[in-house]
């Protein structure tokens, strides 16, 4: 049997909008799960939960809000139940010709690791917050995302800042020994 044209444009609509928006999920829950395969998981259930409903909302108007709410709150979730965070290890295989020179590796290792740890050393509601700041989101955003007023928004972001500033400072000074 086949769709109707409207059944199919529907369709193609959504797979569009999947297409668009997966990356940005996924390294958005990846980022405050810090497990990519916890962070798949997230995902894909958050992508089923608004795509059942799809037709109750306007996706290409309010779906990156509503998904990237949907992952806020499944992270938080998981996080609650499972407290210890598991490190992300992406590195670039050594055959590879793109691979930088291995000093300029190690330090970039180095710094990624910092900026992990810093990052995992935020508790989560900061980290949200921040990270919804790199993608781009405003203030406003991230408190409707986050149930929060934009002011108690801009001091999650601000504070998040603060502590990885300072977490980073002795590796950006050279005084890691």
């Amino acid at each position: 049997m086949t769709q109707p044209p409207e059944g199919r444009d529907s369709r193609a609509r959504l797979e569009a909008w999947v297409t668009e928006t997966l990356p940005h999920a996924l390294a958005y829950a990846t980022s405050l799960l810090r497990d990519r395969d916890a962070a798949e998981d997230a995902v894909h259930d958050c992508y089923c939960r608004i795509l059942r409903k799809a037709d109750a909302y306007d996706l290409a108007r309010d779906g990156m809000k509503i998904l990237i709410r949907a992952i806020t709150n499944a992270c938080i979730d998981r996080a609650g139940r499972r407290r210890v965070l598991a490190s992300l290890d992406e590195g670039i295989p050594a055959a590879d010709p793109r691979a930088p020179e291995p000093a300029a590796a190690g330090m970039a290792r180095e710094l990624a690791e910092a900026v992990e740890a810093g990052l995992a050393r935020l508790p989560l509601a900061q980290r949200a917050a921040l990270e919804m700041k790199s993608l781009g989101h405003s203030l406003e955003e991230i408190a409707e995302v986050l149930g929060i007023s934009s002011g108690h928004a801009g001091v999650l972001v601000h504070r998040a800042r603060q502590e990885l500033a300072r977490h980073l400072a002795p590796f950006l000074k050279g005084d890691t020994a």
